[in-house]
């Protein structure tokens, strides 16, 4: 493992002198601690991903039409509006460690199911449709997390090794 990796420097110098793990020192404090601004970069992820849909849309529209352009705002909204449920089901400050895993389950359950739900009603009432316009609109749209994972991501090992130090 490379230096600066383990769970050593992760632990202060009491925890490593007691054999404290870090999940035991979780347990102690009860609070979720995430490594990134989460209430900056969730909500600027919803808008990046709608941002996405529409600049994608607005491109297609003018070369293949109307039905294009409904069809890929269809589908980023069946990224969207998933992803924004399971974002507020989990944007609660300081709540205990089970209640935040307790709502990214639920959350997670939810998004699968509004998902399929949007899928659903896009290909079952929404007429005329353009099915590789819905995919590229929710394929674009989910695009956008990965770039919100490198953009918004600080490394969990930096940020810990920051709290350990301000508590020391």
């Amino acid at each position: 493992m490379p230096p600066g990796r383990g769970t050593a420097t992760a632990l202060s110098r009491s925890d490593r002198a007691t054999g404290a793990s870090s999940v035991e020192e979780a347990r102690r404090n009860k609070e979720a601690r995430v490594p990134i601004a989460v209430e900056r970069v969730v909500p600027l992820t919803l808008l990046a991903q709608a941002g996405v849909s529409v600049v994608l849309a607005a491109m297609l529209w003018p070369s293949f039409g109307d039905t294009v352009a409904v069809s890929t705002l269809l589908g980023g909204a069946a990224a969207v509006v998933p992803n924004g449920f399971l974002a507020a089901r989990l944007l609660a400050p300081n709540r205990p460690v089970d209640e935040l895993l307790r709502g990214a389950w639920l959350g997670e359950v939810g998004k699968i199911c509004l998902t399929v739900l949007a899928f659903g009603v896009i290909f079952g009432f929404v007429r005329p449709i353009a099915p590789p316009a819905v995919f590229a609109g929710f394929i674009a749209a989910q695009l956008v997390v990965f770039g919100a994972l490198l953009v918004g991501d600080t490394g969990p090992s930096r940020a810990v090794a920051k709290s350990v130090e301000k508590n020391s």
